[in-house]
């Protein structure tokens, strides 16, 4: 289910609130994340324009094409406006215009909207300056309600299963395009949709942060590492990496496992409300460098999760963000060794309301041996 009329409303109260601090007029939102924020609707991008306006009043319409389905809870909230292909979005869209006010005013526009459909509303809307959405949306989403936390336990909780699942399905001979298939199959009879395309490596290729799989065959031996998340019903993510080993550690993997392992819970005891993204970033960076693996390290150590699998705070040397109460991020240092293997877990965490650090995935996050 998605969520409730009010908290939709809410969501788009506030974003009016943010709307008139700014000084700006009116919000467009296209087919993305922050489509599902304000309103629950997953569409992909498409070939045709469908928008979501918001004035400085308040007032919120949907200008959508007649080929979407549209569930019947969005006119709790917003006028909807249908148009076809016989006429076009066009006409429709100069009277939303004249409707809402907004001809030659200041708007906010998705980020990634397509260029064509930028293009194509600048001619209507002919606005006299052109924002980033995400200057409003970036503070919207960055701390999550109770319900948000809510989906995100859930999607979490899924993808555990998943990742537990895998006992009957790493053996040796299978291939890394095969257990991904598996795994999508998983995702897919639980109802759900995987977040990304999961990450499946084995042996060397774990060594690639980001690999895609091949037909690589899995060998006694061989360690395996599988980055996995599922998107739930309302549009909410997880983020998952766990390791596997086919057989015996060798003893350099041990050893490294073992530093890396006391570099990890180094980094979760770092984390603090009001402390600096960057902070968490550097105490992960310089326990694995005052340890000898420094130069393996290749990204930052996490970022957020919300209706999208990376969003603000993101955990970077660079990074202004700061760690707020009810966000949700990644912790996921890794270590890669070109030739020979790489060494990333990754667990989804947040900030209670009383300060609480909680580990919201519960696997242990041990290299699981068969």
């Amino acid at each position: 289910m998605v969520f409730s009329t009010t908290e939709y409303k809410r969501r788009i109260s506030e974003a009016v609130s943010y709307l008139k601090r700014l000084g700006g007029d009116y919000i467009v939102v296209t087919p993305s994340p922050n489509m599902i924020y304000f309103t629950g609707i997953r569409e992909e991008t498409l070939e045709r324009l469908m928008a979501l306006f918001i004035n400085v009043d308040g007032e919120a319409l949907l200008l959508a094409p007649q080929l979407v389905k549209l569930d019947d809870y969005l006119r709790d909230f917003l006028d909807i406006v249908v148009w076809s292909d016989s006429t076009g979005p066009g006409p429709y869209l100069d009277k939303i215009v004249r409707d809402l006010r907004i001809f030659g005013r200041r708007g906010f526009f998705e980020d990634s909207m397509r260029l064509g459909d930028l293009e194509f509303l600048r001619e209507k809307l002919s606005p006299e300056k052109i924002f980033l959405l995400s200057k409003i949306t970036r503070d919207l989403r960055y701390r999550k309600s109770v319900e948000e936390l809510t989906k995100i336990f859930d999607a979490v909780k899924k993808t555990e299963k998943i990742l537990m699942d895998l006992y009957n399905i790493l053996v040796p001979g299978v291939s890394e395009r095969f257990v991904e298939m598996q795994i999508t199959n998983l995702i897919a009879s639980e109802g759900l949709e995987p977040s990304f395309k999961p990450i499946i490596a084995f042996g060397e290729n774990t060594a690639n942060p980001h690999h895609r799989p091949t037909n690589r065959l899995l060998r006694l031996g061989d360690l395996v590492l599988v980055d996995v998340g599922v998107r739930v019903e309302e549009g909410y993510v997880s983020d998952l990496t766990r390791l596997y080993m086919i057989g015996t550690p060798s003893r350099d993997l041990r050893n490294i496992f073992e530093t890396y392992k006391n570099c990890y819970e180094e980094t979760l005891r770092s984390i603090k409300t009001n402390v600096r993204a960057s902070e968490i970033d550097i105490v992960s960076r310089s326990c694995l460098t005052d340890n000898g693996l420094g130069r393996y390290i290749v990204h930052r150590t996490g970022h957020g999760i919300g209706v999208e699998v990376h969003e603000p705070p993101y955990l970077s040397i660079n990074s202004d963000d700061v760690l707020e109460r009810r966000v949700v991020f990644t912790v996921e240092p890794g270590i890669y060794i070109q030739g020979s293997f790489g060494v990333r877990v990754e667990s989804n965490i947040t900030i209670s309301d009383d300060d609480l650090v909680i580990e919201i995935d519960k696997l242990s996050r041990e290299i699981i041996i068969y």
